[in-house]
């Protein structure tokens, strides 16, 4: 906090006092407008109007280096703790323009959709999860609204009320095409979410050390049941032990996966980056 003085009638500084003392001595009338104040570090006079009118000054945030971009290997600098929003070499993302803000954390992510290097934030990440769940739903919503609409009477009957009525065989063509155009509709919007969780999950996975590559895996076991719709594999739909092992790996895999990713940042830089939660530490 600066403290200034004030010159008296006499020519004599008096204080020191601050801006807040100076002003309550303006409004009781012991100091004018004209009254000449100088820092308690300074010389240079000025009168109390245009120091009171001058806007504050600001201490400079302090900078401390970073460590480089993971995109270009530029090197970062933080100011007052927080790295800048974009790299200043590529323009690559580094952080939200709000970093309290959770939409600006999911607009992030998606930014993101195809970016595997670098690093996401807890809150990324959940922050994304969240919003997709939202929209999924209301995707879901809809979907069924849609297909109530395009139904004729006796199908939704069937539908609600299996046991007592049989599904239409036919429906027009106009029906069929609008619910294939539905169906496409949800399975892109799935494609368009699933996409970026799945790159700002790698992502996550660099925050704390580790490999992006689990996640592959992670897929590689949800996917590995439909192998036996291929014909040379079509016997191991009668394995027993196949899809037992394949269950248990999966679920084991998911759940290691899942404490990583509740896991705090690494500070500072690791091999995949700086940390956009605790930089230059």
């Amino acid at each position: 906090m600066r403290l200034y003085y004030y010159i008296n009638a006499e020519q004599q500084a008096q204080g020191p006092h601050t801006l807040d003392e100076l002003r309550a001595l303006l409004a009781v009338g012991k100091l004018m407008e004209t009254t000449l104040v100088r820092p308690t570090n300074g010389t240079e006079q000025i009168t109390l109007s245009a120091l009171l009118a001058a806007p504050p000054t600001l201490p400079a945030l302090p900078q401390k280096q970073a460590g480089p971009c993971p995109a270009c290997a530029h090197e970062l600098h933080t100011t007052g703790g927080l790295l800048p929003t974009r790299c200043p070499g590529c323009g690559y993302r580094l952080r939200p323009d709000n970093p309290n803000s959770l939409w600006q954390h999911f607009l992030l992510a998606l930014s993101k959709t195809f970016v595997l290097r670098g690093r996401a934030t807890r809150i990324e990440l959940w922050s994304f999860v969240l919003f997709s769940s939202i929209f999924a739903f209301i995707a879901i919503t809809a979907m069924q609204i849609g297909i109530a609409m395009l139904l004729p009477p006796e199908a939704l009957y069937a539908l609600n009320i299996p046991d007592t009525a049989d599904l239409p065989t036919y429906l027009p063509a106009e029906t069929q095409t609008a619910l294939i155009i539905l169906a496409l509709v949800f399975i892109g919007l799935e494609l368009l979410l699933s996409v970026p969780q799945i790159s700002a999950t790698i992502r996550r996975l660099h925050d704390v050390g580790y490999s992006g590559w689990w996640v592959s895996a992670f897929i590689v076991l949800l996917l590995l049941p439909f192998i036996e719709l291929l014909p040379m594999f079509a016997a191991l739909s009668d394995l027993l032990l196949f899809h037992l092992v394949v269950s248990l790996a999966t679920l084991a895999l998911g759940v290691y996966l899942f404490i990583l990713i509740l896991l705090d940042s690494q500070r500072g830089t690791n091999q995949y980056g700086v940390s956009p939660k605790y930089p230059g530490n």
